[in-house]
């Protein structure tokens, strides 16, 4: 057993500042590397010089010693992959390569059942794959060297396929910094096993390090880092978990006898402290500000606050509809039909804004949804005005007041969109049947509030069509942004065979893509 996790240990610690510079998940505090390099370092503290009666007493030792040197969410982890992996080889004569399969196995399910959320694109996902890896490499009749290769290659690709399944890596540019550190304590068994060095490209799996400005959107507010263990664990254990979840974010609780591992993320320590205490007695308390430790990682810090009480966003696609809402104010994110922005996008723009509170103008009912998701990714109180088109978006802007009430600012912009009606014209890319309409490839598209109103041959003739139906309603002023498939000429002649109907009509320079025409009726 020494030598197997002494060549993990010093793989760790080898990898483990690149580890650490790659944290971005669920926190981006640095610290993942260490945090399982102190785990492996507590196991091997504990199994060096220390002669065991049997393969179980080995296994018991290094998995109590896994736990109680765990030290963050990935140290906990960590420690529940080698206690289950200690578990499953704890009733094994050798170390063959059937055995190595098992205890992966036992890893994987022992890490997936210490989460009560599991979160896939993370080091469970990691695990989970190199242990399927290693138990078809068994099959196939491979020894335990072969197996062992398979198992941490395979841990690589999953590493790098981790960018896939979680948005916060994706936007960042990074892969699971917990997930690295597992393949590269694989990399450490097969070294065991081989008697080589395995060296992996940093460029396959890193690049130049995260983009800070991209995780700042985190999944939750970080508060502080709080771990301790209650030893002589006396009470309703489920209840205890159940409410340390409430309490907190990131959540493990690990018994192991009667003493239970906790870790959580939590803007209140002091609470879990003196509701733990009243379980037994704590030991191994530790308090970190993740804020702070976010803070020292960032070099550009927060921006200067702008003048004013609220500041407002808009997914915008068009040079010409960006200039115009930037002059009106707005901080602009490139959004819209066929460039769809994450929820990480408008985060980091509410936070330039440097308000704290914020409107966010989706401007395509696609985007809506992302918007709402916002609130819980920032600090700033956000509301969402949801405007389905750009030129809906500039109307609402007549009803942006930065230096008033949020709420009533909110409300306002709120009641505006109440009364507008919006008409967009786009081109068909493929003939279909909608509704009660056929759509040939390439016809020109009139939808009113979303819906499909006109199908003509020109954008004129939609846009008409549009138009004639807004003004049953009542209306009395147009604004009509150019896309950048219109002519000058040709909106211009538009806008006066709109004129012609009674009504006045504005004509800006949007120059978004794909819609031809937008145009909003007050």
């Amino acid at each position: 057993m020494v030598p197997v996790v002494a060549a993990a240990h010093a793989a760790l610690k080898n990898q483990a500042d690149r580890i650490n510079a790659l944290n971005v998940y669920p926190v981006p505090d640095g610290d993942t590397g260490t945090n399982m390099l102190l785990t492996a370092e507590s196991v091997l503290k504990e199994t060096a010089n220390e002669p065991y009666a049997s393969a179980e007493e080995a296994s018991r030792a290094a998995s109590r010693a896994a736990l109680m040197g765990a030290r963050g969410n990935s140290g906990v982890i960590l420690s529940q992959m080698i206690r289950g992996a200690c578990d499953a080889l704890a009733a094994e004569t050798s170390f063959s390569a059937d055995a190595f399969a098992i205890a992966l196995e036992g890893a994987r399910d022992r890490a997936y059942a210490s989460v009560r959320e599991p979160v896939e694109g993370t080091m469970l996902t990691v695990i989970k794959d190199a242990a399927v890896a290693a138990r078809s490499a068994e099959e196939e009749g491979l020894d335990l060297l072969s197996v062992s290769r398979a198992a941490a290659r395979e841990a690589h690709e999953s590493v790098r396929r981790t960018t896939d399944l979680l948005d916060v890596l994706r936007d960042a540019g990074v892969v699971d910094a917990g997930g690295l550190g597992v393949a590269t304590v694989l990399d450490g068994i097969y070294a065991a096993f081989s008697g080589q060095e395995i060296e992996v490209s940093e460029a396959d799996e890193a690049g130049e390090g995260p983009d800070l400005d991209a995780i700042h959107a985190s999944e939750e507010q970080w508060g502080y880092c709080t771990e301790f263990l209650v030893v002589d664990f006396d009470g309703d254990a489920g209840a205890f978990e159940d409410h340390i979840h409430e309490v907190g974010r990131s959540v493990l609780v690990i018994p192991d006898d009667d003493v239970v591992k906790v870790h959580l993320h939590t803007q209140d320590p002091g609470d879990a402290l003196s509701y733990a205490g009243s379980f037994g007695r704590l030991r191994g308390v530790k308090v970190d500000d993740m804020e702070d430790q976010v803070r020292e990682r960032s070099a550009k810090g927060r921006p200067a606050r702008l003048a004013g009480k609220v500041g407002v966003v808009a997914a915008v696609r068009g040079e010409g509809s960006r200039g115009l809402f930037e002059s009106m104010g707005a901080v602009v994110i490139e959004g819209g039909q066929g460039s769809n922005p994450s929820a990480a996008d408008f985060a980091r723009a509410v936070e330039e804004t440097g308000m704290d509170a914020v409107i966010l103008l989706p401007n395509n009912k696609n985007i809506v949804p992302t918007a709402e998701q916002v609130g819980e990714l920032v600090k700033a109180r956000v509301y969402v005005v949801p405007t389905t088109s750009i030129a809906s978006g500039l109307a609402e802007m007549v009803g942006f007041d930065s230096e008033g009430d949020p709420e009533d600012v909110a409300e306002e912009m709120h009641e505006i969109l109440a009364g507008l009606r919006c008409g967009e014209v786009t081109r068909a890319v493929r003939k279909a049947r909608i509704g009660d309409l056929d759509v040939p490839e390439g016809a020109y598209m009139g939808l009113l509030d979303g819906e499909l109103l006109a199908v003509e041959a020109t954008v004129d003739a939609a846009a008409m069509r549009l138009v004639e139906k807004i003004l049953e309603g009542g209306a009395d002023i147009f604004t009509i942004l150019r896309g950048a498939e219109l002519g000058e000429a040709a909106s211009l002649k538009l806008a006066e065979d709109i004129r012609s109907l009674g009504v006045e009509v504005e004509v800006r320079d949007g120059g978004q893509p794909m819609y031809p025409l937008q145009m909003v009726a007050e």
